[in-house]
């Protein structure tokens, strides 16, 4: 079919709704973006006003972190070099390895519920002093999860 066979409305149309017709455009719409927490500010105060998702997106953000960390010690290794994981990233191999996502947002919850006078409180904090350094061996837990 050629351009002459098609009827001149129809092209003025096609025309039209492909380079945008004027009028025809629907005004911008205009979304609130979600207010910004910074991790530095993570404390109970905005970890219990943050959305239920946002909380396990945190949770997996920080799971990121750590695996990245561990595959990067363990390539170093196999090239002969000596490194072990941070304090932080053994302690949660040792102490939160069979713990799902939620279940952490459950038990971070909970201490902030039940600890209302502690909410100025980092998360980080938190899950290291309440969840993590309780579950370390004596000697931090430092030789057991740095040769995973």
């Amino acid at each position: 079919m050629s351009l002459k066979a098609l009827h001149p409305v129809t092209v003025a149309l096609a025309l039209a709704l492909t380079f945008g017709a004027v009028g025809c455009r629907p005004a911008p719409v205009t979304v609130a973006a979600p207010p910004q927490t910074s991790v530095a500010s993570l404390d109970g105060f905005a970890w219990e006003t943050s959305a239920p998702q946002s909380k396990l997106d945190f949770l997996l953000g920080v799971e990121c972190a750590l695996a990245m960390e561990s595959a990067l010690a363990q390539a170093a290794r196999e090239k002969g070099e000596t490194v072990s994981l941070s304090l932080f990233a053994n302690g949660w191999q040792i102490a939160l390895r069979d713990a799902t996502r939620p279940e952490l947002v459950r038990r971070i919850d909970e201490f902030y519920y039940r600890n209302p006078d502690q909410k100025n409180r980092h998360v980080f904090d938190v899950i290291w002093t309440e969840m993590v350094a309780p579950a370390l061996p004596a000697s931090g837990g430092q030789t057991e999860a740095a040769e995973r």
